[in-house]
């Protein structure tokens, strides 16, 4: 639930510590990080698939024999930084700062501004999660889990938001997975496929995280979010049975 800190994903287990990551010193620690950001920025640029030890230690400016001291292959540093970007995600407390609990459409712009934010500033980071996803059933695992944590809030909230349904804990589930995808695909072609039909929109971050936002809203309230809040996807308000072209209805 919102105000509740998240948790961390579970440590991905490396030889050195029963915790799975290896005490090192002030230096030794700082080493290990400046090898991580490297490993990002390489990931960014060519994926997981096309990475190789050399890239990384070549980007962070380290002697090529420096990474196993660190790490014991690739696939670890690769999951180890997918880890730390996807905790973003989950910091349901700094999405959510200084938004009350009851505008629904803030929170919900709130975190879909951020998951537009990674999609648009590191497609190639998002590319590498789908990626890792389906072929390292550790790492799939791992997304999955934190899909689920940063989803749970809402799958609490949603049976006291409509009482009257009487949703079951299944149905808020299910509910919650649908309403999730929303925007989903779009961003994945927008920014990591970059389709042409929808680049020549050249939307802005707000901008596409509005109209998802407002598309998330009207699918779980079935009507349109406060005309005043919306700067980008005013239009939305006038795709409804009834309204004419011309007739100036509002939203």
């Amino acid at each position: 639930m919102a105000g509740q800190s998240p948790r961390k994903p579970a440590a991905v287990k490396t030889a050195g510590t029963a915790t799975g990551t290896p005490r090192h010193s002030a230096r030794g620690e700082a080493a290990r990080q400046r090898l991580k950001e490297a490993a990002a920025r390489v990931l960014e640029r060519v994926g997981y698939r096309q990475m190789r030890v050399a890239d990384v230690t070549g980007e962070a400016g380290v002697a090529a024999g420096l990474f196993y001291h660190y790490f014991p292959d690739l696939k670890t540093l690769t999951i180890e930084v997918l880890q730390d970007f996807m905790q973003r995600f989950e910091a349901v407390d700094d999405i959510e700062r200084g938004i009350a609990k009851g505008d629904w459409y803030a929170r919900m712009y709130a975190h879909n501004r951020l998951v537009v934010q990674s999609y648009a500033r590191n497609p190639g980071i998002m590319r590498c999660m789908v990626q890792m996803g389906d072929e390292e059933p550790e790492f799939g695992e791992l997304w999955r889990a934190s899909h689920q944590r940063r989803l749970a809030w809402f799958v609490r909230a949603l049976p006291r938001l409509f009482p009257q349904a009487r949703l079951d804990a299944g149905q808020a589930q299910l509910l919650t997975a649908m309403l999730a995808g929303i925007g989903e695909h779009v961003l994945a072609e927008y920014y990591i496929a970059r389709a042409p039909q929808l680049r020549a929109l050249e939307l802005g971050e707000e901008e596409m995280a509005e109209w998802v936002s407002v598309m998330f809203y009207r699918a779980l309230f079935l009507e349109n979010p406060p005309r005043e809040r919306l700067r980008h996807a005013a239009v939305v308000g006038l795709i409804r049975r009834g309204v004419s072209v011309g007739s100036g209805a509002t939203p």
